[in-house]
């Protein structure tokens, strides 16, 4: 079976073509605004998946052994900042005698402060 690839290393591919010089038609402030973006969210992406391999016991592709609950995809979240929206892919588990709910993204998925400043400044 061929393992996918994780929604954090995808970021990291494009953070990396980012830096590489490989994203054309964007002026050193949209590079740098996307820099901040792709970071913050690959940060985010890596601690999501921490917390579900903490959950779970285990990590990406390791044995269940007698463990319970199993990865089921990922469901699509949004943050929106003062910088603009970050989107992350939260992971889902199933087959848990309790639902698991991120307590990270539970403590984040709600609008900046900064950005809620900003809208009553406008």
């Amino acid at each position: 079976m061929e393992k996918k690839i994780a929604p954090s290393e995808q970021t990291a591919q494009a953070l990396r073509t980012l830096l590489q010089g490989q994203a054309e038609g964007q002026s050193g402030e949209e590079r740098l605004s996307l820099l901040g973006r792709l970071s913050t969210e690959r940060i985010l992406q890596e601690a999501l998946e921490q917390e579900q391999a903490v959950a779970l016991g285990r990590g990406r592709y390791e044995a269940r052994g007698e463990k319970v609950g199993y990865r089921n995809g990922y469901e699509n979240g949004t943050l929106k900042t003062g910088e603009g929206s970050l989107r992350v892919k939260v992971p889902q588990i199933r087959g848990q005698a309790d639902p698991d709910r991120s307590q990270l993204w539970s403590n984040v998925s709600h609008t900046s402060e900064v950005l809620k400043k900003r809208i009553v400044e406008m």
